[in-house]
């Protein structure tokens, strides 16, 4: 008997599929952060009340030239939703399955490319757990 298996199911996958590879081969791990900021918004993987926290550090990540090892200094706290997650509160214009392995180049370009388009997607959708300054 066939089992389907769910877009939670293939985006989880490959999200450790990428996390092996930004583990194996260093070139790789430069977006770490935009990895796991991302795949944790796109996913519901934060708290209603870190989600706009989340959004503010993503585009500080992108566009503030803000670095993980400077948001580890001033930030020791992370809140995960350990609830159910809703994937389906976003309409995603991609995901993480877009994200290609075959080099490092394509690798950061795509994690790049997809952390923007989560943000622009968020950001351009009124959402309850969202209030931006």
């Amino acid at each position: 008997m066939e089992t389907e298996i769910t877009i939670d199911e293939l985006w989880k996958r490959k999200f450790y599929d990428c996390l092996a590879m930004e583990f194996s081969v260093p070139s790789y791990f430069e977006v770490h952060h935009l990895l796991v900021i991302t795949y944790m918004l796109q996913t519901d993987g934060y708290s209603p009340e870190y989600f706009p926290e989340a959004v503010r550090l993503l585009e500080d990540f992108l566009y503030e030239g803000v670095c993980s090892k400077q948001f580890i200094k001033t930030n020791q706290y992370r809140i995960e939703n350990k609830k159910q997650r809703k994937l389906n509160q976003f309409d995603w214009e991609i995901d993480i399955l877009s994200i290609s392995t075959l080099n490092a180049a394509t690798y950061c370009r795509d994690v790049r490319h997809w952390a923007e388009n989560v943000l622009h997607v968020i950001k351009n959708r009124k959402h309850p757990a969202i209030h931006f300054l």
